[in-house]
């Protein structure tokens, strides 16, 4: 199965979702993405560079060290694995994978939808969506 295609049936379970793009964090492009209609692609262009300046960037950073220091750090797992931000009418949910620490994958959804069904459904697709890397 293709990114492409894994993307698109993971926004089929996800509630209200709009658009889901895979992203490399290390090089930061977009590898892949789905998008409806009523998101231009241009957006998830865009959310790469953002994805990867959240998760890597220097505030991000400096409050990981504070929870490591902290002892609140799972040595194994260590960063964040999902971050979910609500912007104007949309909720973005954005994941690490756990196969690959340096991909993470974002669902953008109306903020209608219930944080919590599509934080789980959101869960449920990253296995699908990492295996078709």
């Amino acid at each position: 199965m293709s990114i492409e295609a894994a993307l698109t049936s993971a926004m089929e379970t996800i509630p209200d979702c709009l658009a889901a793009g895979y992203i490399d964090m290390e090089t930061g492009m977009l590898l892949g993405t789905s998008v409806s209609d009523a998101v231009s692609p241009e957006v998830l262009d865009n959310l790469a560079v953002a994805v990867t300046n959240l998760f890597q960037g220097r505030g991000v950073r400096a409050f990981e060290d504070l929870l490591d220091a902290a002892g609140l750090q799972d040595a194994d797992n260590p960063g964040f694995g999902e971050i979910a931000v609500f912007c104007n009418d949309r909720l973005h949910i954005f994941l690490r994978t756990p196969e690959y620490p340096e991909h993470a994958v974002c669902y953008i959804c109306r903020d209608s939808a219930n944080i919590g069904l599509t934080l789980a459904k959101s869960h449920l697709s990253l296995g699908p969506v990492a295996a078709a890397v």
